[in-house]
């Protein structure tokens, strides 16, 4: 049985658990049989529910924001999170974070296949493992920075940078990719045709074997994150 911890409370006033699926800050907008992606966004002074991950989940923050994290048993932790930070949320954990003076903006993505050894790679995505980082922070190619931040046996997250007017390839015929863009950018065709804009927290689903695609970045800025499944 697990004890209260001192300060400890929900927003709703009580120790209810609710599933990830039944947060309310959380958006489903994609399900397959591998992800179940959803997104999020929270006003300030608000807080996500205590809820609980049924699955391994990787969250991508969209934007800073300031939170503290309260779980059953456990103090309270105060977080500072970066744009484009990674996270990952183990099956089992649960929790409910308050929003301090930002607005919270974040993508989840809940892995529905089973995860296994799960490491860090460039990113302190596990606090308490080390980093396995084989690329450095410049490793450039065709002007894209590509940033490896996690893995597991069945998945890779990518951190991908690119210059004005550069393309991203991405999809293989044997892994299927999920692209989420941390800011504004173009879907495009093998052919170089511009399909779609994609807004910042918008996201860009490729099966195994479809047609090629790219992310192209359109504007001044932009980071492109994809994460390989």
């Amino acid at each position: 049985m697990l004890s209260a911890a001192p300060g400890w409370r929900t927003a709703a006033g009580d120790s209810k658990v609710i599933p990830l699926s039944s947060e309310p800050h959380h958006h489903l907008a994609l399900h397959n049989d591998y992800v179940n992606l959803y997104q999020v966004q929270v006003k300030p002074h608000d807080s996500v529910l205590l809820h609980r991950h049924d699955y391994d989940a990787i969250s991508v923050m969209l934007a800073g924001a300031r939170v503290t994290v309260r779980a059953p048993g456990k103090p309270d932790v105060h977080q500072d999170l970066e744009a484009a930070q990674v996270r990952l949320q183990p099956k089992g954990y649960v929790h409910q974070t308050a929003i301090e003076d930002e607005l919270y903006r974040n993508v989840t993505v809940e892995l529905l296949q089973p995860q296994r050894g799960g490491h860090n790679l460039c990113a302190q995505v596990m606090a308490s493992q080390p980093l396995h980082c084989d690329t450095q922070p410049g490793d450039k190619q065709a002007g894209v920075a590509n940033r490896p931040q996690f893995a597991t046996e069945e998945t890779t997250i990518t951190l991908s940078t690119l210059p004005a007017g550069h393309e991203l390839p991405f999809g293989t015929a044997d892994s299927a990719v999920l692209v989420i863009a941390l800011d504004p950018c173009a879907l495009v065709s093998k052919s170089g045709k511009a399909e779609r804009e994609i807004p910042a927290g918008g996201f860009v689903w490729r099966d195994k074997a479809a047609p090629a695609r790219s992310i192209r970045n359109a504007r001044c800025r932009g980071a492109p994150g994809f994460i390989c499944l």
